[in-house]
């Protein structure tokens, strides 16, 4: 009975371990671990993050003009790749910026320093003290700068610890195209403001303008997560609450 079946017994042996050793070579180079740091790394399993990722990310429209009176800060970014984000210490606008104010209302009763004040509260780690290009962006658009600052965030991580991405070429949305970042595909900026007017003219341009101007309008469109416009409103009534 064995002497019978031997070839095959043979045969079922062979392509068993063929098996094996094919599910072992996919296990040890598809599936290693990425080495992310432990806080974004928690954000990311939580919250499911590479669902969030926009569907339209060419940096392909025209930045809509801002005049602007800084003085900035340096930031010292090294090139190689940095092990933890919690050890950067020297941000682009540790220092805030100067900008003029004509006191006129701008949104919700606000004045562009009141609404600059209150978006920085919400803005921490790299892009501490940047509330003033959401609001500046808000007084030349329209656009709501809860809506833009609450992408951003569930963009970057901002929340909890920003993406590499973000703070190692200022580019806050995940854009391609344009001056490489690190020789990859992705955008970088050479400022971080430049980072954040680029992306917010993306919103602006490509959703905002064509009728899509709250996260449940432009959930469908940007982003393949069904729970993308939830945690988007979450952080913009938190904002709006504060």
């Amino acid at each position: 009975m064995t002497l019978k079946y031997k070839k095959e017994i043979i045969i079922i042996s062979i392509s068993f371990l063929l098996c094996l050793s094919v599910f072992a070579y996919i296990k040890c180079f598809f599936f290693h671990d990425r080495s992310l740091n432990a806080p974004l790394k928690n954000v990311i399993e939580y919250y499911h993050e590479e669902e969030n990722k926009p569907k339209y990310k060419m940096a392909t429209t025209k930045i809509v003009p801002t005049t602007t009176s800084l003085l900035t800060t340096s930031s010292n970014i090294p090139d190689e790749d940095m092990p933890y984000i919690e050890e950067i210490t020297d941000y682009p606008y540790r220092n805030p910026p100067v900008f003029e104010d004509d006191g006129s209302i701008i949104y919700e009763g606000m004045t562009l320093t009141e609404l600059t004040n209150k978006l920085n509260n919400h803005l921490k780690g790299y892009l501490m003290n940047t509330g003033y290009f959401f609001a500046k962006y808000t007084k030349d658009t329209g656009m709501d700068p809860y809506l833009s600052v609450s992408i951003v965030l569930l963009e970057t991580g901002c929340k909890w610890t920003c993406s590499f991405l973000t703070v190692e070429c200022n580019n806050i949305g995940g854009l391609k195209g344009g001056k490489s970042c690190n020789n990859g595909s992705y955008s970088k900026y050479d400022t971080l403001d430049d980072g954040i007017a680029g992306y917010l003219s993306i919103i602006y341009n490509n959703y905002y303008l064509k009728g899509m101007d709250t996260a449940d309008k432009m959930a469908s469109t940007y982003a393949e997560s069904p729970t993308w416009a939830y945690k988007v409103n979450k952080y913009i009534e938190e904002i709006r609450n504060s």
